[in-house]
């Protein structure tokens, strides 16, 4: 199988193509990940089953993005495996241990796989991706240790663009469906991702400045948001930087150690690459990670496609449920 990846940052016309018959190399951790050059892929939580992945970029192609939005994604699709009683089961479970304060926050994630009547084309999926969200990282992921995978993302975990000192990272949390004022719900949701953030820097970042929280949209949805601009103290750190933030209270979970295993052993399937990151670390001067969100497993004629939401002490279900039914509409429309 050929390694296959496809990139585009947000607001680009052109994508970048890596093409390679070598097998990835396998990371033993994130904090590994330090001096390394090359396209990254890194799990929810490293297993034998996920491991972390970097794509040397020994043959990088730049392309135009192709507009295909008219074109119909895939041929008849059906949602042919929901998992609404599991959800039921997983929210119950979780929300108890929110309840019996053993977790602040906590993030529930879920999946549907989706069937074609014919084999999907990767390719031409990460296209209409392009085309349906310039405002988004679109990546296509696709090797024989991970599978293939597509995704449109929102969500920055660390970057630095050309030429600039300043690394950026954000607090991306909490989800409405039109733009309006904040609910306190989510407020809160959100300020616990940005004190993790900032804790977490402070160990490793100088002269950090922090904005306000905005409303940023993603798609068909509106998030809050908080950017964080630092410097390194030593930009060789950067793999301990991505393992002190990773996974961050938006995916997982607070206390993180606790949620994190918590998650691994009650969610009611495995998350794999959903939730990790992804993209060019230290590819011509520049790295741009980005949270795997918005995301599908691309198997022949079937995906499976993610999406999660994070769960306080007043969650609804309902309400849960719902904003997880409109984050996977992201990837549907790519389909449809």
């Amino acid at each position: 199988m050929t390694v296959i990846v496809a990139y585009r940052l947000p607001e680009a016309q052109k994508y970048r193509l890596i093409r390679s018959t070598h097998e990835p190399l396998v990371i033993p951790s994130y904090a590994s990940l330090s001096g390394l050059s090359g396209f990254v892929f890194a799990p929810f939580s490293v297993s034998a089953s996920a491991p972390l992945l970097v794509i040397p970029a020994d043959d990088v192609q730049e392309c135009y993005c192709e507009k295909c939005k008219a074109e119909a994604g895939a041929a008849g699709i059906e949602v042919v495996a929901s998992d609404r009683d599991s959800y039921h089961e997983d929210f119950r479970r979780f929300r108890a241990n929110l309840l019996s304060g053993r977790f602040q926050k906590i993030v529930l994630s879920r999946h549907i796989e989706v069937e074609s009547k014919e084999d999907l084309d990767p390719m031409h999926l990460f296209s209409r991706a392009c085309t349906l969200y310039p405002h988004q990282f679109v990546c296509l992921v696709s090797t024989p240790r991970s599978g293939t995978w597509l995704m449109a993302t929102p969500e920055v975990l660390i970057e630095r663009k050309p030429g600039e000192s300043l690394w950026h990272t954000m607090a991306l949390a909490g989800t409405m469906r039109k733009a309006g004022a904040w609910e306190d719900k989510d407020c809160r949701e959100q300020q616990y991702v940005a004190d993790y953030i900032g804790r977490s820097l402070s160990v490793y970042a100088e002269e950090t400045v922090k904005s306000e929280p905005y409303t940023r949209m993603a798609a068909n949805l509106y998030h809050r948001c908080t950017d964080f601009h630092f410097s390194l103290k030593h930009d060789e750190e950067v793999g301990r930087v991505l393992s002190a933030l990773h996974p961050t209270p938006a995916v997982c979970g607070i206390p993180k150690q606790a949620a994190l295993e918590f998650i691994l052993n009650n969610e009611s399937h495995e998350r794999k690459y959903y939730s990790g990151f992804c993209g060019p670390l230290n590819m011509d001067g520049a790295t741009h990670l980005y949270v795997s969100l918005r995301c599908m497993e691309i198997m022949d004629n079937v995906c499976r496609l993610y999406a999660g939401g994070g769960l306080l002490i007043d969650s609804e279900e309902k309400r849960e449920w719902e904003e997880t039914e409109i984050k996977l509409n992201t990837m549907l429309n790519v389909l449809r």
